[in-house]
């Protein structure tokens, strides 16, 4: 029998796993896809109480969102994203996801597109028509999933140490 996903919006009595999550992908997981000589790059200083005070204001956010995928009360993953508008765009709203992390387990069963279809509907009911997306270039497994999932490359950002 296939397991069952909910996605709901997330709430601060989801700190503990969205922490974990927020952790997992901003450390252990970008340390696998990230280069070691490329880290220095997009480190910071006391990296824990950076994704403390990401994740808490991402919970304040009223223009944001904070969504959970669980199945039998397990958490699974989340997806983060805001709304962003700039009038002078032929399409002037869009959503950007911020975060999106699915746990290695549960990879590939459809968590991640779940996660982001819910993301889809709450952008689309607030008008947006495009939504963004990035990961790091050696992220292979989450460049294939964006490409799955209808997403085109359209821009790569660089980096230089001076």
């Amino acid at each position: 029998m296939a397991q069952t996903i909910e996605v709901r919006d997330a709430d601060a009595s989801d700190r503990i796993a969205l922490i974990d999550f927020h952790r997992s992908l901003y450390q252990e997981h970008r340390d696998k896809v990230v280069a070691a000589e490329d880290l220095p790059l997009i480190e910071y200083r006391d990296y824990d109480q950076v994704l403390h005070d990401d994740l808490d204001a991402l919970l304040r956010d009223r223009s944001g969102y904070v969504l959970l995928a669980e199945s039998e009360g397990a958490a699974l993953g989340y997806i983060t994203g805001r709304v962003r508008t700039e009038p002078d765009r032929v399409l002037p709203r869009r959503g950007v996801i911020e975060d999106w992390f699915v746990v290695p387990e549960a990879r590939g069963s459809g968590v991640g597109a779940k996660l982001l279809h819910a993301l889809e509907k709450r952008f689309a009911a607030t008008g947006c028509k495009v939504i963004e997306s990035a990961t790091w270039a050696g992220n292979t497994g989450a460049r294939h999933a964006h490409d799955a999932l209808g997403f085109r490359e359209i821009r790569v950002m660089y980096r230089k140490r001076v």
